[in-house]
């Protein structure tokens, strides 16, 4: 099988920016593109970076953009993506620093947005009188989250890290998840406070792309959700530098409870109270204009608001 390999080449000591180097290859029916790299490297260009360790699609390394997708190198198969020319483009994922070629700096991308949530058990301070066997049924969803291997594929398919590289994203958040999850960590109020500031889970736009990105089936999104969930439950509903948050939560459920659906200018004054909304006034005329501007507390009930409502009644009865 022939194949033209157009991979990213780029040396920050030279300068200038990347550039696609054409490389045509003879390869096995079953060749992944990690062996196209490989045999590129070996016989063609010595001088050829990027990183590769387990080749059975388990360690992560390998993550790259092939042919326009976020995929592991050792896992894709050279037949599946060419093109119809017999193309194959290998370049670094997105939104990382390149070091060299494919190698890209995962240190600050990755790496220190999972050592800021403090990814190790943090025990109780009075430990159990007698021992503490945690049933299996318990630990289900640790070991889910726990199959991460850090390939970084859902953060290069989020949708907020384009605009906000510092925020944590769903690999981090992923490994928030496992401890939060975990019935043996003493520290979850503490945890949740520090996931409830600015970049952190509340700044998820829950589209879903780390779900479909995840090699591993854990779903992120859904991980940042429980987490979310868990806060709501503790009654951490923000941060202590974000007070919005809770805001918003708590107008969000008011106006529900009241009117059976969303009134969308009480939302926005109460979420960033009158300072703020006068900031907007430019974008409230225009949308004036358009007939899009909600006014807030002219907001009739729906039909079967107060079934709604006592829903609201129901939940909140419940609430320890």
């Amino acid at each position: 099988m022939q194949a033209t390999f157009k991979v990213s080449r780029y040396d920050p000591e030279a300068g200038g920016k990347p550039t696609l180097q054409p490389y045509t290859l003879e390869l096995p029916e079953d060749a992944t593109v990690l062996d196209g790299l490989f045999k590129i490297r070996e016989e063609l260009d010595g001088s050829l970076a990027f990183r590769a360790s387990c080749n059975r699609g388990f360690c992560g390394e390998c993550t790259l953009r092939i042919s326009r997708g976020g995929r592991l190198a050792c896992m894709t198969r050279v037949a599946t993506a060419r093109t119809k020319d017999g193309e194959v483009t290998v370049e670094p994922i997105r939104y990382v620093r390149v070091l060299k070629d494919l190698v890209c700096d995962m240190d600050r991308s990755l790496w220190q947005k999972i050592k800021a949530v403090e990814p190790w058990l943090q025990p109780a301070a009075r430990p159990p009188e007698r021992e503490y066997i945690v049933a299996d049924a318990q630990l289900r969803p640790v070991r889910n989250a726990m199959k991460c291997y850090h390939c970084g594929l859902c953060d290069e398919g989020c949708s907020v890290i384009p605009f906000d590289n510092t925020f944590l994203g769903p690999a981090a958040l992923t490994k928030a998840y496992r401890f939060l999850a975990d019935p043996r960590d003493g520290a979850r109020a503490h945890r949740l406070r520090g996931l409830g500031e600015p970049r952190g889970m509340w700044d998820c736009v829950h589209c879903y792309e780390a779900d479909e990105h995840c090699p591993r089936g854990i779903d992120p999104t859904h991980r940042i959700l429980d987490l979310r969930e868990m806060a709501i439950g503790m009654g951490i509903k923000s941060g202590a530098t974000n007070p919005q948050v809770a805001r918003h939560y708590e107008s969000f459920a008011a106006s529900v409870k009241k009117s059976g659906w969303l009134d969308e200018g009480r939302l926005a004054l109460e979420t960033w109270g009158v300072r703020r909304i006068f900031g907007l006034l430019p974008v409230a005329w225009r949308a004036l204009q358009r007939g899009k501007l909600p006014i807030p507390y002219r907001h009739p009930k729906r039909a079967g608001a107060e079934r709604i409502g006592r829903i609201f009644e129901k939940v909140e009865r419940r609430k320890p």
